[in-house]
Order: C-alpha cells, then sequence, then structure tokens
C-alpha cells in the first residue's frame, strides 16, 4: 500500500470540476492547481485576519485616546482630588455600622 505524504483533500463536486477545468486550460495537473488556490487563500484569509486585527488595534487607540480626553477635561474642570476616597469611604462605613449597631 502506497503511503501518501499527505493526507487526501475532499472536495466538493463543484470544486472538483473547477479544479479540473482551470488545471485543463493552465495546462498543469489538478494538484498544482489546488496547491496554488489554496496557498492564495491561505494568504487572503492570513491579510484579512491581519487587516481585522488591526482595525481593533486602532479602535483600542482611538478609544484610550477619547478617555484621556475626558479624564483631561474632567481634570482640567474639577481639578485633582487629593484626598484618600478609600480611607474616606472606610471610616464613613464604619460610622454608619457603629450608629447601626447602637440603635440595636
Amino acid at each position: 500500500m502506497t503511503k501518501y505524504p499527505y493526507p487526501p483533500l475532499v472536495l466538493e463536486p463543484q470544486q472538483y470540476d473547477t479544479l479540473l477545468q482551470l488545471a485543463s486550460q493552465k495546462h498543469q495537473t489538478l494538484s498544482e492547481v489546488a496547491v496554488e488556490v489554496v496557498r492564495l487563500g491561505l494568504e487572503t484569509l492570513k491579510q484579512r485576519s491581519n487587516k481585522i486585527s488591526g482595525e481593533g488595534d486602532r479602535q483600542a487607540q482611538k478609544a484610550l485616546d477619547c478617555l484621556n480626553s475626558i479624564r483631561a477635561e474632567i481634570q482640567q474642570t474639577h481639578g485633582i482630588y487629593s484626598g484618600d476616597l478609600v480611607a474616606e469611604v472606610r471610616t464613613e462605613r464604619e460610622e454608619h455600622r457603629s450608629k447601626i449597631i447602637w440603635e440595636l
């Protein structure tokens, strides 16, 4: 039994007919045309993938730029809060708990 270096490719009948027609027109074997078609298809998919990921990067950068401009606008309008919000909330929560406990 002959062992193939690559697994056989399963095609739909219309795909097979189209490849066979291309091979005949180009005076190449069916395998040569199939390899070229797969290579071109993979390159196209890779380019689309790179384009989509690049657009995603640009969208993320636009969002960060927008947030930075909003942050700068808020800082310019209201200034920077110099207090310790976490400590203040903790103190407020503890006071509220103490008040509830004393009411019981």
